[in-house]
């Protein structure tokens, strides 16, 4: 895990955009307490950056950062993971372990994609944090814990917990504090200036000297939606540094873009005849959406033969993530 570096801000890292600016005082103003974050926000739109802030801002800032991929962990490890475990646990506990609530002690504990945690984690974790305290995998003992929770999900929870995957005592514990992330495509005011951020590190990073954009590629990504948003247009200005010698052109873009997954009939090509139903603009948007992300899904399986942990790694989700989402839209491999 990286740490923010020291000195920079988020207008540093994520750009000048009033949507930076409210995020920005919504994170001095949550940072000094205690409060439990969710952090809401598509994949890839810095939900973990976000978190650093607020621990590099709070009073335990010298104290570890410890952040956890729910969505990476299988349903085996995950409580161990989180509570640690004592000799003879389980097959192959050759000896006490500490869990990620230990190692974050007296910081700050990140756990991203937690909507993807089961029922049965969820409530030893609520458990957890109304006693402060946890109880190792195999052990009777419970051990008091001082450690500040911040989690984050690219699913609405609350829509998590109206379809029953998602405890209703959980989030109502969790939600003290709510930050949204807009996906770039609606904060077009930083993508120029994150794109110039990439450029001088790849160019640092590979030793090179590219000057900058031309107006033609500038106006490009400023257009382009980047349903991936940051780490999207991170890769595409990394790879385009890669081949340019002099200047990124609108062909570096264009190339890198071009080897995108879209969908052949993505919700912002259907007709809004066709989108239309009569019923409200949040079902309408959720219906599109979901097209969309069925679609891609679709394809991407295609592209790598069914291979579900490479088409995961792809689509830049947890495994487990793809596998509900599976069910969920009745997909076949």
């Amino acid at each position: 895990m990286k740490a923010v570096e020291s000195g920079h801000s988020l207008f540093d890292l994520m750009g000048h955009s009033y949507s930076i600016q409210q995020i920005r005082r919504q994170i001095e103003r949550v940072a000094e307490t205690n409060f439990t974050v969710i952090v809401q926000g598509e994949t890839g739109t810095g939900k973990e950056l976000v978190a650093q802030m607020i621990h590099e801002q709070s009073s335990r800032a010298h104290k570890p950062f410890v952040a956890v991929d729910c969505g990476a962990l299988p349903d085996s490890i995950v409580e161990s993971e989180l509570f640690g475990y004592v000799k003879g646990a389980f097959t192959g506990a050759e000896g006490r372990r500490a869990g990620l609530f230990e190692m974050a002690k007296g910081g700050t504990l990140f756990l991203d994609e937690i909507g993807n945690i089961s029922m049965s984690v969820q409530m030893k974790l609520l458990r957890s944090l109304q006693e402060r305290c946890i109880q190792p995998l195999g052990s009777d003992a419970s051990i008091a814990t001082d450690v500040r929770i911040i989690v984050a999900s690219n699913a609405i929870l609350e829509d998590e917990v109206s379809a029953g995957r998602f405890r209703a005592d959980l989030f109502h514990r969790l939600n003290e504090f709510k930050i949204y992330l807009l996906p770039l495509r609606e904060r077009k005011d930083d993508v120029l200036f994150l794109a110039e951020r990439f450029r001088r590190e790849t160019n640092e990073e590979l030793g090179k000297d590219v000057k900058g954009f031309s107006a033609a590629a500038d106006a490009y990504m400023t257009s382009y939606d980047w349903l991936g948003n940051v780490r999207e247009l991170r890769n595409a200005v990394r790879r385009a540094v890669l081949l340019s010698n002099d200047m990124i052109e609108l062909k570096h873009i264009q190339q890198i873009l071009s080897q995108t997954p879209k969908s052949s009939e993505s919700s912002s090509s259907l007709p809004v005849s066709k989108l239309y139903s009569g019923c409200g603009l949040h079902e309408v948007v959720h219906e599109a959406t979901a097209h969309l992300e069925k679609s891609l899904i679709e394809y991407v399986l295609e592209e790598t033969k069914g291979n579900k942990s490479q088409a995961a790694r792809r689509l830049q989700i947890g495994y487990k993530t793809l596998y509900r989402k599976l069910q969920e839209y009745g997909i076949q491999t």
